[in-house]
């Protein structure tokens, strides 16, 4: 016969959803996009594909993210507080899936080219945020901050390379957590033949 302790702990089991690693989101992630189920990135030589492919790095982000520490790796803390913006806006949901922190992590451990890379995309969005509206990111109104999106992803638009670059930064740190998954149709316990389609990277410029 169980004690009671032992109970408990069955119970706190059976009620409590396995932990899934970013290590497993990512590989059916990847998988997925393999297959042609999905597509969340727009470049398939996008820098953060790489580090999807890194266990050791992914496993340490499981560990970082649920410390909630908040020290920064790489990123500023205005521009992470830009990206963080940024990511809400481009993909909801970015900021309970902590991409941002993410996304910083990822940079802390990448080259000095691909870090400035991004460093140039964001610089890219807060230029055209004080040029064409005179204010910082993380000041816009609701309204701003789309009419800032909707003016960098036109097809015209001098800033849409930038815009894509840092959208598949975003979109891949969301789509490779949990809640980013299981918006795409996936759970722990079954495998899908197909995914809906992904609309939020392109769909809230």
């Amino acid at each position: 016969m169980k004690s009671t302790s032992e109970i408990h702990v069955l119970l706190d089991d059976e009620i409590s959803p396995r932990r899934i690693s970013r290590r497993e989101l990512a590989q059916a992630l990847l998988a997925g996009a393999a297959a042609g189920l999905i597509s969340p990135l727009s470049s398939a030589i996008h820098p953060i594909r790489k580090h999807l492919l890194n266990a050791a790095l992914l496993d340490s982000a499981d560990a970082r993210l649920s410390a909630k520490n908040g020290d920064l790796l790489f990123l500023s803390a205005q521009q992470f507080a830009a990206l963080d913006v940024l990511s809400e806006a481009i993909v909801p949901g970015s900021r309970n899936a902590q991409s941002a922190a993410f996304i910083d992590l990822l940079l802390s451990a990448d080259t000095h080219e691909a870090q400035q890379m991004f460093i140039n995309s964001l610089s890219a969005f807060e230029s055209a945020s004080q040029n064409n509206l005179h204010s910082a990111i993380i000041s816009l109104s609701t309204s701003q901050l789309h009419d800032l999106l909707t003016s960098l992803y036109a097809s015209d638009s001098t800033g849409l390379e930038h815009f894509s670059h840092l959208k598949d930064w975003i979109a891949g740190a969301y789509y490779s957590s949990e809640v980013g998954m299981r918006e795409l149709g996936w759970t722990p316990d079954r495998v899908f033949a197909t995914f809906p389609s992904c609309s939020h990277p392109d769909g809230h410029a």
